[in-house]
């Protein structure tokens, strides 16, 4: 996609040091292929966290239901 953007000069000359890229292009796709990561990875923090809460008290159920089991001094291998 062809666009027109304006960057902050002196950004675009310390990302030029920091980067392998040789163009200006090159650069800003890696930096957007960066933050979509970064983004996405955000999100599957937040999911999973919330899977985990949500199982929390589905786990506590099951530890209750399996207390006596526990008690029953099975050999443990």
């Amino acid at each position: 996609m062809r666009t027109t953007v304006v960057l902050k000069d002196d950004l675009v000359s310390q990302a030029k040091k920091f980067s392998a890229e040789k163009t200006l292009s090159g650069l800003l796709n890696r930096c957007l292929e960066a933050w979509v990561r970064q983004h996405s990875l955000r999100e599957l923090d937040a999911r999973l966290a919330e899977e985990y809460k949500e199982g929390a008290e589905e786990s506590r159920n099951v530890a209750k239901d399996f207390a006596d089991t526990d008690k029953e001094n099975w050999p443990s291998w």
